[in-house]
């Protein structure tokens, strides 16, 4: 049970967080002209606080917590439209490592996380009319669904030391991993041929399997278009999933919430 214990509050406080609400669908022209294929891809970062309820304790941690653990990492998101038919992919890939050394206890953990988010979506509803007596030229309405899937690879060393000397040491390893579904809508509202905002809203998990009890992830950005195929993205993002892990007395709650601003560059076809 205490190692069961122990992993789990690994992975919740080494956890990155990734992705945010966007899509291919990007064009920032009038309806008859757009395009059959778009393509987007976008580098980008969450500059998150996050807070893990976890078995009775409480951790919490700010965006310099964080970053503090990460060794090495990466962010991307990938999307191609065809028509109103949208597939995308976000992914995070980390190497998050932590070395405490507080004689007697020596102390040396790494994570490496892979965090992927697959979507198929259809837009519902779109009317880019760029009329000049509206504030609001156009908007858009798009249902996703998709699989969320997370997998996290946990190594841990350790010893206790008196001066030079090891009294006792040990390793642990293990590998855990799930799948969420997911489903949502995103809109967006052309402001201008070089602004626009989105609102994205998904909910999942939904106790299926191992999956989460319930997930979900609320996006609101800003989008400023400053060359034919350059985007920069800027927002808020929100996200929180509940899961259980283990059976009977060895049965353990998590509860993470992240929240704070997002900056990213987007690259559009």
């Amino acid at each position: 049970m205490m190692k069961f214990n122990i992993t789990t509050v690994l992975v919740v406080f080494f956890i990155t967080i990734f992705s945010f609400g966007q899509d291919a669908n990007k064009d920032f022209v009038e309806e008859n002209h757009m395009k059959d294929w778009g393509f987007s891809i976008t580098p980008y970062a969450l500059i998150a606080a996050q807070s893990t309820d976890v078995g009775g304790e409480k951790i919490r941690q700010s965006f310099n917590d964080l970053t503090s653990l990460t060794n090495s990492g990466f962010q991307i998101r990938a999307g191609v439209r065809y028509k109103k038919f949208l597939f995308t992919y976000d992914g995070t890939f980390a190497d998050l490592g932590h070395k405490t050394i507080e004689e007697p206890l020596l102390i040396d953990i790494s994570i490496n996380q892979n965090i992927s988010d697959f979507r198929f979506g259809y837009i519902v509803y779109n009317n880019y009319k760029f009329d000049e007596e509206e504030v609001i030229k156009g908007w858009s309405l798009t249902a996703n669904v998709g699989a969320k899937y997370w997998r996290n690879k946990i190594n841990l060393d350790w010893a206790l030391v008196n001066d030079d000397t090891t009294i006792v040491d040990g390793s642990f390893s293990e590998l855990q991993e799930w799948w969420d579904l997911m489903v949502g809508i995103n809109t967006k509202f052309i402001i201008s041929n070089k602004f626009l905002l989105g609102v994205d809203l998904s909910a999942g998990g939904f106790g299926i399997g191992d999956a989460s009890k319930f997930a979900y992830d609320f996006t609101y950005l800003n989008s400023f278009k400053i060359r034919k195929h350059i985007i920069i993205d800027a927002g808020f993002r929100n996200f929180r999933y509940n899961r259980e892990d283990g059976e009977g007395e060895n049965e353990l709650e998590t509860t993470v919430n992240v929240l704070g601003p997002l900056l990213g560059i987007s690259f559009v076809l």
